[in-house]
């Protein structure tokens, strides 16, 4: 492969002087801390917005957080092209954001603006992996791409609201503190701050999903994409005290001496080893409804018309949880009966007989109406209850639905999460990406039709805040009374009300859903 012809390139910014590269025609900054360091007395608190200094060096990446390898890239090694780019660190000072900006113009300061959220189970993960490099939004599309790097795992997480109210939900508070960054410099790398869209998948579109309701998040942006999430997955102040209480004991903190100064003496080590020993069973996840940082109930925030007001497109993978069997976190298989009964508990015996004559015959074995049903009660449903609440208050809301079945592992991998974000960054000759979609991605015309057509939609949609006549075609607006969900695959469509009676039972029947497992084991 021919290297490409790189050169120094100079903005000025009320953060300070940045220097990035220059690589055919894009500029790239990347590692700009965005906030303080988050150690010594700033550990366990909520970010310090960084102070503009002289001269900032962004030719290289930052620090990512401190983190595991995930579980998927131990089955798929391609796969860790998603988490990190090659040759990165980890540190606890890792809040910083990187850059793709497209060729100045006439209208150089008024380029739509996509700010990425990486998923990961808020305990993995960066804004650096090869899959979401932004140089083809910005090249092909004109648009300014944003990624930033997040507090993980325990440091990022682990709740500490009753001791100081501002140490609560860090993680999402790191990720505001990157949009005031956004709003006071975006514009000097020929970004509009008035057109910022927020993006993520996984963990991250759960974060963008917060973001709606945060009130500290009101008015620094414009849009929203949700890629497989939702709010089913917030916690209650209860449910985040009993988590602490299983970390302090595994930590050896006394939870009635100074809980910050006994955190903020351990070792790194320490905190990572008893992260890696919980596991993401523990759910020590960063979106805490506590009043504030997060609304006590933030589907009715939405509900209600008290979030922000914004053109918001969201959707789900047809089975997303086949990827979690790659990861270790599915139980054992199970017959689709079991797994009905598992997931509505302690249901009458006529409820449960009413969800298997719903899925009886769907699917293609009952392997696969397995994965269909955790789809609908995990993903697909509270995805609905989102869209629903969101259009209810006015707000223009799109739907999808990504039904590409990979051709890797035999088929093992099929429409599972995560096999859509090469697609939704047009980037599907990514390294490592063939090992989760399979070789066909690079083969086949039509899918690299797809791949152009999904990216340009989504840039379509950063523009205008409409997804409605882009290379998909038609996509009209889902309302309460007309859900309209745009089936992505090699042909597309538009289709109102998909599966509806299969999500209406599980929105009657809710429950959190299970952490993504056939059987859901992992709770």
């Amino acid at each position: 492969m021919a290297q490409r012809s790189e050169s120094r390139v100079e903005v000025s910014a009320p953060a300070g002087r940045v220097t990035g590269i220059a690589r055919d025609g894009i500029s790239l900054f990347r590692g700009i801390r965005f906030a303080e360091p988050p150690t010594g007395d700033l550990r366990f608190a909520a970010p310090v917005d960084a102070v503009p200094v002289e001269a900032i060096d962004a030719t290289t990446w930052g620090p990512i957080s401190l983190q595991d390898l995930d579980p998927l890239p131990r089955a798929l090694p391609g796969t860790e092209n998603y988490y990190y780019a090659p040759g990165v660190t980890t540190s606890e000072d890792c809040l910083n954001l990187n850059i793709w900006a497209p060729p100045a113009g006439d209208d150089a300061e008024s380029a739509p603006v996509i700010f990425w959220i990486y998923g990961g189970g808020f305990l993995c993960g960066s804004g650096t992996g090869p899959w979401v490099d932004g140089t083809r939004y910005a090249r092909d599309h004109g648009v300014v791409v944003v990624s930033i790097n997040y507090r993980l795992g325990l440091l990022g997480n682990l709740w500490l609201g009753d001791v100081e109210p501002s140490a609560s939900d860090l993680a999402l508070q790191d990720q505001v503190s990157a949009l005031r960054w956004v709003q006071r410099n975006i514009a000097a790398f020929g970004g509009d701050p008035k057109r910022v869209t927020i993006m993520g998948q996984s963990a991250g579109a759960m974060s963008v999903a917060a973001l709606l309701t945060a009130p500290d998040a009101r008015d620094l942006f414009h849009g929203a994409v949700v890629i497989s999430g939702h709010l089913a997955g917030v916690r209650t102040i209860d449910e985040a005290l009993e988590t602490r209480e299983r970390v302090l004991h595994e930590l050896a903190v006394d939870p009635d001496g100074d809980l910050l100064a006994q955190l903020r003496g351990l070792s790194t080590l320490r905190i990572l080893q008893v992260q890696r020993e919980l596991g993401i069973g523990v759910r020590a996840f960063p979106l805490v409804t506590d009043d504030v940082v997060l609304p006590a109930d933030t589907l009715a925030a939405i509900r209600d018309g008290e979030a922000a007001r914004v053109p918001l497109l969201l959707g789900v993978d047809s089975e997303e949880d086949r990827l979690f069997q790659l990861t270790g976190w599915a139980g054992e298989p199970q017959d689709s009966s079991s797994v009905l009964r598992g997931l509505l508990g302690d249901a009458s015996e006529e409820t449960i007989a009413e969800a298997e004559a719903l899925y009886r015959g769907v699917g293609t074995d009952d392997t696969d109406r397995q994965f269909l049903i955790t789809n609908d009660q995990s993903w697909a449903a509270p995805s609905q209850a989102l869209a629903d609440a969101h259009a209810a208050a006015g707000n223009p809301t799109f739907q999808y639905e990504f039904t590409r079945r990979s051709t890797a592992l035999g088929g093992a991998v099929d429409a599972a999460h995560l096999a859509e974000i090469p697609f939704f960054w047009g980037n599907l000759d990514a390294p490592g990406a063939t090992e989760l979609l399979g070789d066909d991605i690079l083969t086949d015309p039509a899918l690299a039709r797809l791949a152009e057509q999904v990216s340009g939609t989504i840039a379509r949609f950063v523009k205008t805040g409409s997804a409605d006549g882009g290379p998909l075609g038609a996509w009209p607006e889902t309302t309460p009374d007309a859900r309209i969900t745009m089936v992505i695959g090699v042909e597309s469509r538009a289709e109102r009300d998909r599966n509806a009676e299969r999500i209406a039972f599980w929105r009657s029947h809710h429950s959190v859903p299970a952490l993504s497992t056939v059987t859901g084991s992992v709770s």
